[in-house]
């Protein structure tokens, strides 16, 4: 009876050490949504991934497309991401339709909006130039108005910007076929459109950001409820965040090579130019001084002002107070 007891007892001890083992690594399954579908730009969260950064912080994270912000915010709206890749303007301008996201940690410092020309073009490189400019852009999204506003705090008579409609993937052909003097998207495109020229000519990049354009841009954005639910949980999704960022700004070589093991498609070459460019808006002074992830009260009511005042904006307007949560970045903060 006593060998039968103290067998039992062992296997008690071993069941309930093997039940502890298991909730030791239990992983819960998330899923986060891009902006767009997956590129260079994107490699620091493939990083985190792969370097096992999300495992310690016990999830289990797939990384999922989109077609744009407007798809990322439709996504974690409706619960089928529990966190998205979210441009904060684009958040804003969608109003009531992005009234439950909450923002808990920014990865683009700067916006990347770029009015692209070529040396051989119109070759803007000030504000100024951009008077009388022929701008392919989209009628149909908030941009325009941007660029419109930003030749306003310039003081530029911004009715002299000629927007011609164009269908995004018809830009850049459009552009290097000298069919229109300039054309706008993301500061990391330069590499595509490097390739696409001919002749000599190279891309010549405005960055609204380098000129008075003060606002965030992409950032981690999370459903209201959820946020509330899972604090925890959050934090531990932006803390592993954070340093696939921090050794994807020190290190773009690795950060490509470990891309590609997901996305064999990628050009690796394009992906390291990719990253150098992204520097430009990760790593500001703030992000020197604060770690990666970190808002500013302040620059994020003037980033929700701008939108509010020079986009129109459906159904209700969304407030800095209202979209921005604090206390979900790493501490100590995560520097690079």
């Amino acid at each position: 009876m006593k060998a039968l007891l103290k067998r039992l007892a062992t296997v008690t001890l071993v069941a309930g050490a093997l039940a502890s083992a298991s909730t030791a690594f239990a992983q819960t399954d998330v899923k986060f949504v891009l902006d767009f579908i997956p590129l260079g730009r994107h490699a620091p969260w493939y990083v985190a991934l792969d370097k096992g950064y999300f495992k310690e912080e016990k999830l289990n994270v797939t990384i999922l497309p989109s077609k744009g912000t407007a798809d990322a915010v439709r996504f974690v709206e409706s619960g089928l991401a529990e966190f998205g890749f979210i441009d904060v303007p684009s958040l804003v301008a969608a109003g009531s339709a992005g009234s439950s996201v909450r923002i808990v940690a920014t990865s683009y410092q700067k916006p990347p909006y770029c009015v692209f020309t070529l040396t051989t073009g119109a070759n803007v490189t000030t504000p100024k130039q951009l008077v009388g400019l022929e701008l392919g852009s989209s009628t149909a999204s908030f941009m325009p108005k941007i660029w419109s506003a930003f030749m306003r705090m310039n003081q530029l008579d911004a009715s002299t910007l000629k927007i011609v409609n164009i269908d995004g993937a018809a830009r850049v052909p459009m552009l290097v076929a000298g069919k229109v003097q300039a054309i706008d998207n993301f500061l990391m495109s330069e590499p595509g459109i490097r390739r696409a020229a001919t002749g000599g000519a190279q891309p010549q990049c405005l960055l609204l950001g380098d000129y008075g354009l003060d606002l965030y841009s992409n950032s981690i954005g999370v459903k209201e409820d959820y946020l509330k639910a899972n604090p925890e949980l959050v934090k531990g999704f932006v803390k592993a965040a954070m340093r696939g960022w921090k050794d994807a700004m020190a290190n773009p070589e690795e950060a490509a090579a470990i891309q590609v093991k997901y996305l064999k498609a990628l050009d690796q070459g394009v992906i390291v130019e990719e990253l150098k460019l992204l520097r430009r808006l990760a790593v500001t002074p703030d992000v020197t001084e604060k770690g990666y992830g970190t808002i500013s009260k302040d620059k994020m009511k003037r980033t929700v002002d701008f939108i509010n005042n020079n986009v129109e904006v459906p159904g209700t307007k969304l407030t800095a107070e209202g979209i921005y949560v604090e206390g979900f970045l790493p501490n100590p903060p995560i520097k690079p």
